[in-house]
């Protein structure tokens, strides 16, 4: 028989347990950190959203497809990076999404001509804001408003 046995002692193996937990919570967070980021820029988004607000005063027809659209924003918000346009008419045709080229300062308006539309008889406009982020990229508000002519 081996009279000599050897075994880890209690505290190497509490090192080593606790060693193995901080690699899991590195592995964990590795895997959440992502969708972390993402939410948080998103609620980000959605709370300026809230303080913006632009509204579509006037449309009209210049020539077929071609509209003179003006838009007016109040006094509240932070800097926005643009305005998206969709464009509607009473037989529930739409355009595409239209950038309306200017980004609106507080309590500014702007008219602005948007050049084939696509579709004639344009009665009313679903607008909606966006942000441009560090990256430069486009973070649309999760809410619309649409207006009627």
């Amino acid at each position: 028989m081996i009279q000599n046995k050897k075994a880890l002692s209690g505290v190497v193996t509490t090192l080593i347990i606790i060693l193995l937990v901080i690699v899991a919570i590195g592995i964990i967070w590795a895997v959440i950190n992502p969708f972390i980021g993402e939410s948080v820029e998103q609620i980000g988004t959605g709370t300026k959203c809230l303080d913006v607000s632009v509204k579509a005063t006037a449309l009209v027809n210049t020539v077929d497809t071609n509209y003179d659209v003006t838009l007016s924003r109040t006094g509240t918000g932070d800097e926005i990076g643009g305005e998206k346009l969709v464009f509607f008419n009473a037989s529930g045709d739409s355009s595409s999404v239209i950038d309306f080229g200017l980004a609106l300062d507080r309590l500014e308006t702007k008219t602005q001509s948007i050049l084939e539309v696509g579709i004639s008889n344009v009665n009313k406009i679903e607008l909606t804001v966006y942000f441009t982020d560090d990256s430069g990229n486009e973070q649309l508000c999760p809410q619309s408003s649409t207006f009627n002519f």
